[in-house]
């Protein structure tokens, strides 16, 4: 498998309204990928960890990752692709409150800057957009098709891990 991967992951996110299959289908260059993702046990660390399985069927890739915050919109992150055997171990530590997240991502350009855009199954009318950039103030030139709703980078409650426990994707004066 290919070996580890550490890197600064900083981002900004934001909660959208879901757009409809139309509209996605129709955004330049977009490319969509199935995502199931578990979440583990904590370890004493704090870091969240999960597994993932991402792809289109049958052509699946597996990643194990840990994330640890560091900072508003910034968090460690250490990423290994696993095999599908070692995946298969690691869902046996899965976290009893926290059901998996199966959500599409699709990623696309605009203006220069890539976005992923997550529809969750759970997501109701929305769904989250973020960007993943070199520095927190760096500015983000947000798709004019897209309806924002909220900045919500650094609100733990849009974390994945904690959204994997409520299974709700509301405004913030909601959560």
């Amino acid at each position: 498998m290919s070996g580890k991967k550490t890197d600064r992951e900083i981002e900004r996110k934001y909660l959208i309204i879901r757009p409809t299959d139309g509209e996605l289908a129709a955004i330049e260059g977009v490319k969509r990928s199935d995502i199931l993702q578990t979440y583990l046990s904590v370890p004493e660390n704090g870091a969240r960890r999960r597994v993932r399985r991402r792809g289109i069927s049958p052509d699946w890739v597996y990643t194990y990752t840990e994330k640890t915050d560091v900072s508003f919109g910034e968090r460690i992150e250490i990423e290994r692709e696993v095999s599908f055997e070692e995946y298969e171990r690691l869902l046996r530590e899965s976290s009893p409150d926290r059901p998996p997240i199966d959500k599409s991502r699709y990623v696309f350009e605009y203006e220069g800057q890539t976005f992923e855009l997550d529809v969750y199954d759970f997501g109701g009318r929305y769904a989250t957009l973020e960007i993943e950039l070199d520095d927190i103030g760096r500015e983000v030139h947000l798709p004019p098709y897209l309806d924002i709703v909220a900045d919500v980078t650094g609100d733990k409650r849009y974390n994945n891990s904690r959204l994997a426990a409520t299974r709700r994707l509301l405004p913030p004066d909601e959560m």
